[in-house]
């Protein structure tokens, strides 16, 4: 499977939200989605799965478009932070019926799944009785019994328990091992680095950045703060190694061989470190 994006450009009245020149996805990979608050992500999403269909542009399914051929989503399973379940109808009534939209449900195993999740004793209740995490729970728990080949999830771990979360974090991972693409949008840090291999950063509407997280050679943020900052300037400096003074840290973008290096270099030179923050690049769009 393969998802192409072409030229796709999307407003709400005067405000330009999506602006997308291209992007691809393919099958056999987790691509997190990151911006801050407000960028588009969940209307992409929506795009990607005609949810809305008022936009300019092509979004392919192997070569299909899916405004013109909507059959192509029936190999598409999407949820969103603002699904809705039917409230005063109970947890096994909705597993039942969404989870059979697309046939081929399988109770026993979604009844097992609702056990290991530790929701399997509530599913006799109205969901109007669940908690957030519960219905969350519920909401992930339906979007699994599908055999959708292409996965999106718009914040799919808030609300939930950590154990919990690490129970879908496998899961997704199990799904990728066999092959399914997925998408997902998170403000965690932490899920993200977790599952995802391809990181694109959504900026005023477009795609700016994108970033291989399982690429050894990926360059880390790291601010250091040292107990003789000009002399680890002039270090730096002699080692054509740019840097940004922030206060009482000094901010370098580096590979993580290099820093290596240079810490070994600044250490025998007798400069100490006090504090060391490393983060990946694109944590700085999801702050």
């Amino acid at each position: 499977m393969r998802v192409q994006v072409a030229n796709l450009q999307f407003s709400y009245g005067t405000k330009k939200v999506l602006s997308i020149s291209n992007a691809e996805f393919e099958q056999g990979k987790i691509y997190a989605i990151v911006g801050r608050n407000g960028v588009g992500k969940t209307t992409f999403f929506k795009a990607l799965t005609n949810i809305i269909t008022n936009y300019s542009g092509q979004v392919l399914i192997n070569g299909e478009n899916v405004k013109q051929n909507p059959r192509v989503l029936s190999r598409v399973g999407i949820v969103l932070d603002d699904m809705e379940l039917y409230k005063n109808r109970t947890g096994l009534f909705n597993l039942r019926y969404f989870g059979g939209l697309r046939g081929g449900f399988d109770e026993a195993r979604a009844l097992k799944m609702a056990h290991e999740l530790g929701i399997s004793n509530d599913l006799n209740q109205k969901v109007s009785k669940y908690s957030l995490g519960m219905n969350k729970k519920l909401i992930l728990l339906i979007s699994l019994m599908s055999d959708a080949q292409i996965l999106i999830f718009d914040e799919p771990f808030r609300g939930l328990d950590r154990r919990s979360v690490e129970w879908f974090r496998n899961y997704l991972l199990y799904l990728k091992n066999n092959n399914r693409m997925i998408l997902i949008s998170s403000h965690v840090q932490e899920d993200i680095e977790a599952l995802s291999d391809n990181v694109l950063v959504l900026l005023n509407g477009d795609f700016v950045s994108e970033f291989d997280l399982r690429n050894q050679a990926q360059v880390f943020i790291y601010q250091l703060e040292v107990n003789d900052k000009g002399k680890f300037a002039i270090l730096l400096w002699e080692n054509r190694i740019g840097f940004s003074d922030q206060g009482k840290f000094i901010e370098v973008h580096l590979q993580e061989e290099k820093y290596k290096e240079i810490f070994r270099l600044a250490v025998s030179q007798g400069i100490e470190f006090y504090q060391i923050k490393k983060e990946s690049q694109f944590v700085r769009f999801v702050k």
